[in-house]
């Protein structure tokens, strides 16, 4: 075999004809799956990311919002409730990213909210999976802040600590002392 045609030679998955597609969200909404999805079998994958936190610490920067990868099965078109973390400011938690997928026979998914660090708990967290951990400076020294995946969900910057400053919107990342963090996001893949 010399052509990746070969392989798939409908241009689909497993020679089957089945063709990706994607629907982004940058603001709460809907996914609607077609009759064509479920016919198909269902599959879809969501990557979700919950807003950053905003640090109203000097010392700490906020922790970046959990940053989710899921697969599951639909089995019908009822519409699914999609909700987009909102950014924060001012030392402030972030908010929680939703996939209401149950309505449609698949799984809820939770991306947790990233969270303002609180002077007295230097370790603060919110048991979110990934790097989202915000830098601290403190008697030891200092440790950078987590990076994320690709970028998504990063730490806020603490003092000389390293770390985002002010998050990109629909990354997720949190941000260091009285700025702005990142806003959550959600991307479903599904195949028809």
């Amino acid at each position: 075999m010399s052509n990746i045609s070969d392989l798939y030679p409908s241009g689909g998955i497993g020679g089957g004809g089945l063709k990706p597609r994607f629907q982004e969200f940058l603001t709460s909404g809907t996914f609607t799956p077609s009759q064509a999805l479920i016919d198909a079998g269902g599959l879809i994958t969501v990557f979700l990311v919950g807003s950053g936190g905003c640090s109203g610490n000097s010392n700490e920067g906020a922790s970046g919002g959990e940053v989710l990868e899921k697969r599951m099965y639909l089995t019908s078109t009822d519409s699914c409730i999609v909700i987009i973390g909102a950014s924060v400011q001012g030392g402030s938690d972030g908010n929680d990213s939703e996939f209401i997928g149950g309505i449609a026979g698949g799984s809820d998914v939770i991306a947790k909210k990233g969270l303002d660090p609180d002077e007295s708990s230097p370790s603060i967290s919110n048991a979110a999976l990934g790097a989202t951990w915000g830098a601290v400076l403190s008697s030891g020294g200092h440790s950078t802040a987590g990076s994320g995946v690709n970028g998504y969900g990063a730490g806020g910057a603490g003092y000389s600590g390293g770390g985002v400053e002010t998050g990109a919107p629909n990354s997720g990342q949190g941000a260091g002392r009285n700025r702005v963090s990142g806003s959550g996001y959600c991307l479903i893949t599904y195949w028809e």
